[in-house]
């Protein structure tokens, strides 16, 4: 018995050793220990996170100066305490990780000698104010990310130590309990510079007693910010335009205010009020680049909404309630780059919702997954530097009827469409066109499309291809430049059956992918695949294909990939293959040989 109890004593002070990128590892992962077992003084990475250790003092650990990164999270003692210098042997820390501990106890000096220490973990560790306000932090003066997420703090008022923390950029205090910041609550924190500010996730809604009183001046005064999250908060209209007031002029690139359940009427509702021209009206200033309102109840954009923000060049109000835009919503957005209108209530398009962004340099526009029948007669005609335009997932039978120059990137797929009649001068320019998941049903559509000279991404799948128009005189255009072609989920084999559409590979030689998986084919033509000299990946699985003709693989002299996986071969001759001197991947899983 004692021989057994000595052994398993042995096996809790051991961790297992790696060598991982030419670091030292020792995992000490949820083995159990009370202690810190005797660990190598070469260890760069403690990993000692889920064990039963309840009490850290100075001597708890051995001089472990090679040591950059310590995790002890969640220990499942029920408790942690950590002393005064407890880390004090590990000088060259630069990682430590004490997050989940649910009853995290500290000395005011627990962190004495990590002046190296850049990232500190205290998340969802019961923590209180006085953790801001004590003193605990100061001798970090390397310390550039603090997580405080998912603790009891209910004021955020950092103690003097803070003003020197100069190298602070990240500062994390989701899931607490904050109300407000107002006044001097950051007073020591003037003079920073914060790429990331986390108020997410809390109380904030500046619809307190504590928020009217005119006391409540800039917190953020004489700091700036490039990310401010402040999601998930019980904003309403009212309390947005009072917080945004009382940090006037304060310098915030980039502002996150996504899942706001009060921030709009939503749909069908008119005693909630939508945001409006005044709602970021102190924000005139803040020189805001981004600003997310995703996720909300926002169901009117209504005239110039966002008029204040005149540096502005992302906006995203994706997963809103928008179901009208106003002729002058957009209006004053003078920089904007990126316009996310997706997953919302859009049912109609007109070309006066876009006017006012003519001389915006707007590249990026979308309006995926709203329910569009309907678009005016060049609705976006205005928007010459559009580069992307997602309309995917809507309700549109027809391509949309105007001329766009400089875009460049299609998303029609998830629609109605059934031909793709003014495609040439709707993307004239475009290197890719997504028409997947459509009603497309004659394959001499391609012959229009590949007109486009730029276009290098096509795909097709997912339609009801069965017929082909085209003549057979029908040439492909040597000058294009094709190199991703799916035309998957089809019925191909009853196009090529009638003998019909055999040229239409003919000239693809910038070709690298084709995809003709699930398309009922029983037999291929010989010469069908002829001329496609570049061709990497070829798909012919799932579906029903007897044999592969000698032929038919001829000139495929670049195929590394070839892909016949689920079908019903009766043989397969040796002789298909020997003009593949490329292939390094030839997938028959699945396979059935009658």
């Amino acid at each position: 018995i004692l021989l057994a109890t000595g052994s398993a004593l042995a096996a809790l002070s051991s961790c297992n050793i790696a060598l991982v990128k030419n670091t030292i590892v020792a995992n000490c992962l949820a083995q159990g220990h009370l202690t810190i077992p005797d660990i190598s003084p070469s260890t760069q990475v403690i990993l000692m996170s889920f064990n039963k250790i309840s009490y850290l003092t100075e001597s708890s650990f051995p001089p472990l100066a090679s040591a950059k990164t310590l995790t002890l999270g969640m220990q499942l003692a029920g408790e942690l305490y950590i002393g005064e210098s407890a880390f004090g042997r590990l000088g060259n820390l630069t990682f430590l990780d004490l997050g989940g501990n649910k009853h995290l106890m500290l000395h005011t000096k627990a962190f004495a000698g990590l002046g190296k220490l850049e990232v500190l973990l205290l998340d969802h560790s019961d923590l209180r104010d006085g953790v801001l306000q004590n003193g605990y932090f100061q001798e970090l003066l390397s310390l550039k990310k603090l997580d405080l997420t998912g603790n009891q703090i209910q004021m955020v008022r950092p103690d003097p130590s803070f003003s020197a923390l100069k190298m602070l950029q990240s500062l994390h205090l989701k899931r607490n309990k904050i109300e407000s910041l107002c006044g001097e609550d950051l007073q020591h924190l003037q003079g920073h510079h914060l790429s990331m500010l986390d108020l997410s996730s809390n109380q904030l809604s500046y619809r307190q007693p504590r928020i009217s009183q005119p006391m409540c001046t800039n917190p953020f005064h004489n700091m700036s910010i490039d990310t401010l999250d402040i999601s998930s908060n019980p904003w309403n209209v009212q309390g947005a335009e009072q917080f945004f007031q009382t940090i006037a002029g304060s310098q915030v690139r980039h502002v996150q205010m996504q899942h706001s359940s009060s921030l709009g009427s939503s749909f069908g509702f008119k005693n909630i009020p939508d945001v409006n021209a005044a709602t970021f009206s102190g924000l005139n200033k803040s020189n805001v680049m981004s600003l997310d309102l995703s996720n909300g109840f926002i169901s009117m954009l209504s005239p110039r909404v966002f008029s204040s923000l005149p540096q502005l060049q992302a906006l995203n109000v994706a997963s809103n309630k928008i179901n009208r835009l106003d002729k002058e919503a957009f209006f004053g957005l003078q920089n904007l780059q990126s316009l996310n209108l997706s997953y919302n209530l859009l049912g109609e398009l007109y070309r006066e919702s876009f006017e006012v962004l003519k001389s915006s340099p707007l590249q990026s526009l979308d309006l995926k997954s709203n329910h569009i029948g309907a678009i005016q007669y060049n609705a976006f005609s205005d928007l010459s530097s559009l580069q992307s335009l997602n309309l995917g997932d809507n309700s549109l039978t027809t391509i949309p009827s105007m001329q766009l120059l400089s875009l460049k990137y299609v998303f029609l797929g998830e629609n109605r469409i059934r031909d793709a009649y003014g495609i040439g001068s709707f993307a004239s320019s475009a290197t890719l066109i997504d028409l997947a998941y459509n009603r497309l049903q004659d394959l001499g559509e391609f012959w229009q499309i590949i007109r486009i000279r730029t276009l290098e991404h096509l795909f097709l799948s997912h339609n009801m291809i069965s017929r082909c128009s085209a003549k057979p005189e029908a040439s492909i255009p040597e000058d294009n430049n094709l190199r991703i072609l799916d035309l998957s989920h089809n019925s191909l084999g009853t196009v090529w059956t009638s003998g019909a559409c055999l040229n239409i590979f003919s000239n693809l030689k910038k070709l690298i992918s084709l995809d003709l998986s699930q398309n009922y084919l029983s037999t291929l033509p010989e010469n069908l695949l002829q001329g496609l000299v570049s061709l990497q990946n070829l798909d012919l699985s799932s579906n029903s294909l007897l044999s592969v003709p000698n032929q038919l693989l001829q000139g495929l002299a670049s195929l590394k990939i070839l892909r016949l996986n689920s079908n019903n071969f009766i043989t397969l001759s040796p002789t298909a293959w020997m003009h593949l001197p490329s292939l390094k991947f030839l997938d028959l899983k699945d396979t059935t040989f009658i």
